[in-house]
């Protein structure tokens, strides 16, 4: 890909994880070779993926460094090689560069007017549309000209909800900058911090250099409605065992209380029934079966015109919420500050609950505080249905349902 060999260099010095190595190359090979050349002997330079710049042969030296701070990244004699940042985030680059003794280049990035690419390949549902509005929001605050690579099942999706952001695949060969853009919480070369010490959108803000909340995108539907009777939409499953709602035959509940009120069921999940870690999860009895991968804009149409959105801590909430649907959300394995914001979330704050925000555990690691005791998932299994029906019925009411 590149002319000559890499050198990898950070300004945080930090040991990289295993983990974060596959990421970091899929980026660069994303990005590719160098683009921008600066007119001094075959120097080439640009922001793609980190500082970059390509050294050729000669008596070089060339210093890397955040401008804010003065911590430098490198600052040595090299030649015919390729320096290349670890750290993939925003960070104020400064360039400078000598020849034969003769200082030849000097660059601070400045985004304005230039032409960025967002690499978002592989996101997940609720992180993608977590982070979106911030795609829109680096074009404002930089005039810049934005292509967006984001994951497959969202392109139809940002093609219409973001008409001024070019959706492709390929980066620019002229591009000045590039960023991965993802809610990780694997610092320090992806994010500066782990995103879960913070909302998700954060993450957007902290790996573009933004520093305002972004407007968000409404997702309105762009076909008629096809189910005349009231209907509420469902989502039982989640990414994993941690973020479903265990309370027995809570869904099933919820489901005929819905009913009761004269609301169709749909159940929208990606499958109909999951199995992990011994627990069988499935769609509740009394609703309809709408489940299936299905394109997101079909469920962005079926989702729009709900009275209402009942789920978890998970994307299809997110998708919900980002149609402008009230959502009802069920959450114990983590703080209010892990999703966007409702007045209908529903936990309970009496037993063990919010691992997901606490760096000091792996989240991931079957209930990380009480595996294999009674206790285990007691933030989910103590989460009753009347909490869920009264968070129904206050949804109601506030809305004139």
């Amino acid at each position: 890909m590149h002319k000559y060999p890499i050198f990898y260099f950070s300004v945080r010095k930090d040991e990289i994880e295993p983990e974060q190595i596959n990421r970091l190359l899929n980026f660069e090979k994303a990005v590719g070779d160098v683009k921008l050349k600066s007119g001094i002997n075959g120097l080439k330079f640009d922001f793609n993926a980190g500082a970059r710049v390509e050294v050729p042969a000669g008596n070089w030296h060339i210093k890397i460094s955040d401008f804010d701070t003065g911590m430098v990244g490198f600052d040595g004699d090299i030649s015919e090689q390729v320096l290349v940042a670890l750290e993939k985030y925003y960070v104020h680059w400064y360039v400078e560069a000598w020849l034969d003794g003769e200082k030849v280049l000097e660059h601070v990035m400045d985004l304005h007017n230039q032409k960025i690419y967002i690499f978002m390949v592989n996101g997940v549902l609720g992180d993608t549309v977590s982070v979106l509005p911030y795609v829109n929001a680096l074009r404002a605050e930089y005039n810049a000209d934005i292509v967006l690579y984001p994951p497959n099942s969202f392109k139809a999706v940002c093609r219409e909800y973001m008409p001024k952001i070019t959706v492709q695949e390929k980066i620019p060969e002229d591009c000045y900058a590039a960023f991965c853009l993802a809610v990780f919480d694997l610092p320090p070369y992806l994010i500066p911090d782990d995103s879960r010490h913070w909302p998700p959108y954060k993450s957007a803000q902290v790996i573009l250099g933004l520093h305002e909340q972004a407007p968000t995108i409404q997702y309105y539907p762009t076909a008629p409605r096809q189910i005349q009777e009231k209907y509420v939409c469902i989502a039982v499953q989640a990414s994993g065992i941690m973020k479903r709602w265990l309370y027995p035959e809570g869904w099933d509940i919820v489901v005929e209380y819905l009913k009761s009120l004269g609301y169709r069921v749909l159940c929208i999940d990606g499958s109909h029934t999951v199995i992990e870690n011994g627990i069988e999860i499935s769609m509740p009895v009394g609703a309809e079966d709408f489940t299936g991968m299905r394109p997101l804009m079909k469920r962005i149409n079926l989702l729009a015109y709900a009275d209402f959105f009942i789920g978890l801590g998970s994307g299809l909430s997110w998708l919900a919420n980002a149609c402008g649907v009230p959502v009802v959300l069920i959450s114990g394995f983590s703080l209010p500050m892990g999703e966007f914001e409702t007045p209908y979330r529903v936990t309970n704050q009496l037993v063990c609950h919010g691992c997901y925000n606490d760096i000091r555990v792996n989240w991931k690691d079957i209930c990380p505080y009480h595996k294999g005791t009674d206790r285990e998932f007691e933030c989910s299994r103590s989460i009753t249905p009347l909490q869920v029906v009264q968070a129904i019925d206050r949804l109601i009411e506030d809305r004139g349902l």
